[in-house]
Order: C-alpha cells, then sequence, then structure tokens
C-alpha cells in the first residue's frame, strides 16, 4: 500500500502560525518620537560687592547701599543732661529721653499772672505813710525785639528787648499823697529766692553805654551766659488827680531766650535800707511778666 504525502501551502502554515485571518489588519508601527531637547542654563557668578558702608547710627550697624549686607553693631546711644529747654538728648541721633527740667520759678509755687496791653489790679502803699494802702493798674505797654540800632550795639548771638510799663492810681489816697512803687527783675528758669535783690544802680558795671551786668547767669541750652540790664524811668507826674508812672526796661540776653522776668510788687514788702533775698520782695499780689512769652 502507498502512502500519499501532501503539501501545506506555506500561505497556510503562515496563518497558522500567527492565528490570524487573512482579513485581519495589521496594525503600523508607531514612529519614534524624539524628545525635545531641554537647554541647559548656564550659571554666571555675580561679581563680588566692593561695599559702600552706610555709618552706622543708634538703630542700624554699618549697611551696605549696594547689597544691604550688614556689619558691626549699632552704636549706644550717649545722652546728653537735659536743660531748661530740652530733655536729654542722645548726641548721636537726636532721640530724646524724659522731660526739660522744672524751671525754679514754677518750682517755687509761682505763677505768671499777667498779660501784655492789659490792666493788672496792683496794691501798693502811699509815699509818706507805709500803713495807708493805695490801689491802681500796672500795665505792660509794649515789648519790642531787635539785633541793634543806633544806640544799641550789635552783640554776637544775642538781641534787646525793651519793655515799658505805665503804672496809674486815681484813689484818694494816691491823689493827695502819691504813691511808692516797687520793681526788679530776674530769671524764670534759674530763679533763686535766697539771692539778695539789689537796685540797678548795684549791679556791675558794663561795656555797653547806660547797661549793667545782671547779678547773675542765664542757662540757655546748659550754656551759662551773662545778661545786660538797662532801667529808666520815663516819665512821673499827676493830670488831673491821677497820678502816672511809666518806667523803662531794656535786656541784652542770648537770641531767643524767653526767661526774662520783671516784677511789679508792694513797696512795703522793701522796709530795710539795704539788700534783701529776692522772696521778701513777692506777696500774694505781686505782678509778674514775663516778657518773651506776654503778647498784646
Amino acid at each position: 500500500m502507498k502512502t500519499r504525502h501532501f503539501a501545506i501551502p506555506l500561505v497556510f502554515l503562515l496563518l497558522l502560525a500567527t492565528g490570524c485571518s487573512p482579513n485581519d489588519a495589521i496594525e503600523p508601527i508607531p514612529e519614534l518620537v524624539r524628545p525635545t531637547p531641554t537647554p541647559i542654563t548656564v550659571l554666571n557668578p555675580e561679581p563680588e560687592c566692593d561695599h559702600f558702608w552706610k555709618d552706622p547710627d543708634c538703630f542700624d550697624p554699618y549697611i551696605c547701599f549696594d547689597c544691604d549686607e550688614t556689619k558691626g553693631e549699632p552704636l549706644e546711644h550717649y545722652w546728653s543732661e537735659a536743660n531748661f529747654q530740652e530733655p536729654a538728648t542722645c548726641v548721636n541721633c537726636g532721640e530724646t529721653e524724659g522731660e526739660p527740667l522744672e524751671p525754679s520759678f514754677i518750682a517755687r509755687g509761682l505763677r505768671i499772672n499777667t498779660t501784655a496791653g492789659r490792666s493788672h489790679r496792683y496794691k501798693t502803699i502811699t509815699n509818706p505813710d507805709p500803713v495807708v494802702e493805695t490801689v491802681g493798674l500796672a500795665t505792660l505797654m509794649y515789648i519790642d525785639f531787635f539785633e541793634s540800632d543806633r544806640d544799641h550795639p550789635e552783640r554776637s548771638g544775642y538781641e534787646y528787648i525793651v519793655a515799658r510799663f505805665m503804672i496809674t492810681f486815681d484813689d484818694e489816697e494816691a491823689s493827695a499823697t502819691g504813691f511808692r512803687y516797687m520793681t526788679g527783675q530776674f530769671d524764670y528758669f534759674g530763679y533763686d529766692p535766697n539771692e539778695s535783690a539789689v537796685a540797678h544802680d548795684e549791679l556791675r558795671e558794663s561795656s555797653i553805654p547806660d547797661f549793667r551786668i545782671a547779678n547773675r547767669r542765664l542757662n540757655f541750652y546748659g550754656r551759662e551766659y551773662e545778661y545786660f540790664v538797662k532801667y529808666s524811668q520815663i516819665k512821673s507826674d499827676q493830670i488831673a488827680g491821677t497820678w502816672y508812672v511809666v518806667f523803662e526796661y531794656t535786656f541784652l540776653v542770648p537770641m531767643g531766650y524767653d526767661g526774662i522776668i520783671v516784677y511789679v510788687s508792694n513797696a512795703a514788702n522793701w522796709t530795710d535800707a539795704g539788700n534783701r533775698v529776692l522772696s521778701d520782695n513777692f506777696d500774694s499780689d505781686t505782678l509778674f511778666f514775663r516778657l518773651r512769652t506776654q503778647t498784646n
């Protein structure tokens, strides 16, 4: 018996091998997508700062104006002493601490009780009898400030203050016999009640004509200054039964100084021939005029 052999077509074998039918679609091979290259950033180092330093103060150390780098420490406060015009102040930065010193006038319980241009009740004594009282009016008529003129030589850092006062009496006691008055000057800030009160003519002579050197110095922004005084009685007369007396003070003081006080007090408070302490000149009726702060 012959054995028959059959040839299987190659296509069929391939189909059998793949398990696909001739009608199945063959998926295309996807194309390769190349990645987008990422650029490489080249970091260039910043140039080193040469540093231009701002000087330190009480709040910041050295600071570079260009890069804000700092070095060192802030300065420490260096305090000046308080004075009558300013509290303790740091000389490095100007910061202040506390309050200015209390004026001696206030510390002693005294108060300014006048205003320029207004008439104020003034009690004193008649001329012949120190027991008989009379009451009139005292007025600060005007104030002027200037550095120099034909009759007042210039002094560096100083100014003149001219203040003119008028006192009037029209009551029977003064009209019949006249009156006595007492006036003087002292420093608002450095008032010393134990200081001797002296007449103008007893002050030290100065190189400025008609001016005398005051009996104490002024303390202005922590510095000591001499000051100069001129006193003049301009007029004393009785007209139609009313007595008038006009007197004037001229002061040469540091520029801007506001502590000069002129007082008008009862002449009965001056009973001794010689000098007395300043506080003995005052009573509750004494008028105090603080010149630079007065307003018309």
